[in-house]
């Protein structure tokens, strides 16, 4: 009986952890993606078709710039918190910014 129900939380754990893993890798988005500022205040990610997941990272997050020069994450949802914790934008022009993660 006692190995039964650990293999139950063995599986409970293993099935928790695909449905938690990310379809998106910092990396290739600091790589792969700009952030366009379309107003004073936010900004919206731009990125190639090779990005996975790129759609809904695209309409999930956009960035809000704190500063004249540096942006913050802001995400919707559980999936990009990663993005949200880890990734920056800087502004290399007037409505332009790379992504630094």
């Amino acid at each position: 009986m006692k190995k039964i129900f650990v293999i139950f939380i063995f599986i409970l754990v293993a099935i928790n952890s695909a449905f938690l893993k990310a379809d998106h890798d910092l990396s290739e988005i600091e790589r792969r993606c700009d952030v366009y500022k379309y107003s004073d205040d936010y900004g919206e990610l731009d990125c190639s078709s090779s990005v996975s997941d790129r759609r809904s990272l695209e309409r999930s997050c956009e960035v809000y710039f704190y500063d004249s020069e540096y942006g913050e994450f802001e995400c919707s949802g559980y999936h990009f918190r990663d993005v949200e914790r880890r990734c920056e934008a800087y502004l290399y022009s007037s409505d332009y910014a790379e992504i630094d993660c």
